[in-house]
């Protein structure tokens, strides 16, 4: 059986010198996150167990879920967004985001997809990165996809750019181990991006770890997966956002990595009608009492790529959507922050949290406070969009923070209204 040793203060070098120690086969490493995965008999598991500064996990199963629905869209993501980018003139485009979609691969021949994936792996047991099971495509169109102009179907950033991370099979299952190599590929790649003195506009440069995937929350805080998300998101600067799971209404249901506190947990309401929490959007507490979504966005029979044919498209409903919705409005946030402030302004939404009741709108009977089905609420932002190029930065050290509490402010009460 196969299992991973974390570090709990050890080396690398070190976890990989004990593995061998006691004779495990299959040894695989990760560079940056300092995990090691192999192949372990109880024995071996008890011997390792004792070792101080050392975890061992059995590994656990990933999947993706979605709902196809029979029914037409009843919005495209192209319409709801194009508003918003036309706000800016030249309109935005989301262009400067690199989003690494760790799932079950990408169509990348796709009309709305073709030229946009500027890395791919796959670190799955499926021959090719290729999308087969088909869900990777539809979570990168909903991120990244589609050209410019009015006629073309798009996704909420056209202007980004994909890194396809298959760490999905094609029978759509995944393991600790597929997801953290994945993980910690990015962040190699970030780390590289950094060290070669690219921006992080560059292509290569990734900003975003989308992961519309999930496994059942345990409450273990050790979990390969929510480890090697804390690092890639403290350590390396990604924000790293997740579908918290369609298994709503009842409680406590929200999926591992969206459980982790350092993760960036999105759940979905209608599209249409009244702002309501999908019925099926997985809700908080988490097992350790975090209180889960963080965000909502839209979520219910969203048109989008397929990965059956270049030209076609189908519509399905899904947290795993609204995750990479978040993921490509980072994109044009960022772009309308760079503009006014230059090309060394940030944005994470790790870091918007902190001000988020001042830019997120929920329905008047929810909580005013971050709950647990609408987490902050949904992002507002719209026909104020374009004034936060008249706000001045002030001196001091809120100067960094200001920039972006002052747009979220600016933004806030629209957004519903696209």
């Amino acid at each position: 059986m196969r299992y991973a040793l974390l570090s709990k203060g050890l080396s690398l070098q070190q976890i990989e010198a004990e593995a061998r120690k006691v004779g495990a086969v299959g040894i695989k490493t990760t560079r940056l996150l300092n995990q090691v995965f192999c192949e372990l008999d109880t024995s071996q598991v008890g011997l390792l167990s004792r070792v101080p500064g050392l975890a061992v996990k059995p590994l656990k199963e990933y999947r993706t879920d979605q709902v196809l629905t029979d029914s037409p869209a009843v919005e495209t993501i192209s319409d709801i967004f194009y508003l918003l980018r036309s706000y800016f003139s030249p309109p935005l485009t989301g262009t400067g985001l690199t989003v690494a979609v760790l799932d079950s691969g990408i169509r990348t021949t796709h009309r709305a997809l073709k030229g946009k994936v500027v890395y791919e792996i796959n670190f799955t047991d499926s021959p090719s990165s290729e999308d087969v099971f088909g869900h990777g495509t539809q979570v990168a169109f909903v991120a990244a996809g589609g050209m410019h102009g009015m006629g073309e179907k798009a996704g909420v950033s056209p202007g980004a750019s994909l890194m396809n991370i298959k760490v999905i099979n094609d029978d759509g299952i995944g393991s600790d181990e597929d997801i953290v190599l994945g993980i910690d590929r990015v962040c190699d790649l970030a780390e590289d991006a950094r060290e070669s003195g690219l921006w992080p506009t560059d292509d290569l440069y990734p900003n975003i770890i989308n992961l519309s995937i999930g496994g059942e929350d345990d409450g273990d805080e050790d979990n390969p997966v929510r480890a090697a998300c804390r690092l890639a998101s403290t350590e390396y600067g990604l924000d790293v956002i997740a579908a918290s799971g369609n298994f709503g209404p009842k409680m406590t249901t929200i999926t591992l990595p969206a459980c982790d506190p350092e993760v960036i947990a999105v759940g979905a309401v209608e599209t249409l009608g009244e702002f309501a929490i999908w019925d099926k959007s997985s809700r908080g507490p988490t097992v350790q009492g975090e209180t889960k979504p963080d965000f909502v966005l839209w979520g219910t029979n969203l048109e989008m790529a397929s990965h059956e044919a270049d030209d076609k498209y189908v519509t399905k409903s899904g947290t795993s959507f609204s995750a990479p919705m978040l993921s490509g409005l980072t994109g044009l946030l960022w772009e309308s922050g760079r503009r006014a402030y230059g090309e060394s302004w940030p944005f994470r939404w790790t870091s918007a949290r902190q001000v988020a009741p001042y830019f997120c709108t929920k329905p008047a009977d929810a909580a005013v406070n971050k709950d647990n089905s609408y987490g902050f609420g949904l992002p507002a932002m719209g026909t104020m969009l374009g004034q936060m190029t008249q706000v001045g930065t002030p001196v001091g050290e809120t100067a960094e923070m200001f920039p972006m509490l002052m747009m979220m402010v600016m933004l806030s009460g629209v957004m519903g209204g696209i």
